[in-house]
């Protein structure tokens, strides 16, 4: 009677376990979709409502943050393009830690505003959504593995052909969904135009490799354990 109860207690806890990791993976998914939905919209509308034309970096402006215990640096590109006959300069949002000689007197893509052809924008200023969205990503798969697999053992039914489906091919899944949907922020672009563009689709990659390795590797230590029963 001890054991029976013991057995139903620890029963109780992993299933406990295994619905709080699936709860956060579910939040996480959740934070995740929130920033690729943002930079989605953000990304299709320079797409269709702005200009896509080329740029010269022209210069290199320095900024510096004041904190109490040091001072930082960011570096923002200047960039120069002509439209219409008419030329015109802007300063790069995004900041770099550091400048590189072959920033300068370098071709880049911009977006230039259709109602303000003075406003315009370096292709990869609305790119920080998709890396953020992509270590939501990151995090959801761990915590969703941890839980399936423990909700798996529940019954002693974990093995590989059903982890394989549940819990790695899901994730599979996941990857290559979120990696194609990407090709809807750029729907005047080529597939190829996401991997130059979009930070977030190499992260995607990354993890859709690492999830294929591990798939692998535990098909082949599950094929070697039984091989030895």
């Amino acid at each position: 009677m001890k054991n029976t109860y013991t057995d139903y207690f620890e029963y109780k806890e992993r299933k406990k376990s295994s619905i709080v990791f699936l709860s956060i993976t579910l939040a996480l998914l959740a934070a995740c979709i929130g920033f690729f939905i943002w930079h989605t919209v953000i990304l299709r509308n320079y797409e269709l409502n702005y200009i896509k034309t080329e740029g010269t970096v022209i210069d290199v402006e320095r900024k510096t943050s004041h904190s109490f215990k040091h001072n930082k640096s960011h570096y923002y590109l200047v960039v120069s393009y002509t439209l219409n006959g008419q030329e015109y300069t802007f300063t790069d949002r995004t900041g770099y830690n550091a400048v590189y000689e072959s920033m300068v007197k370098n071709p880049v893509q911009i977006y230039v505003n259709k109602e303000n052809p003075a406003q315009a924008e370096v292709v990869n200023s609305s790119d920080f959504a998709s890396i953020i969205s992509v270590c939501f990503l990151a995090f959801s798969c761990v915590t969703y593995a941890v839980g399936m697999n423990m909700l798996l053992s529940l019954n002693n039914n974990s093995s590989f052909k059903k982890r394989f489906l549940f819990v790695w091919g899901m994730e599979i899944l996941l990857v290559i969904i979120f990696l194609l949907l990407f090709w809807l922020g750029l729907p005047n672009s080529g597939f190829g135009e996401v991997f130059v563009r979009i930070d977030g689709a190499i992260g995607a990659c990354v993890i859709l490799g690492l999830v294929v390795a591990v798939t692998l590797l535990d098909g082949f230590l599950t094929y070697k354990l039984r091989s030895k029963l």
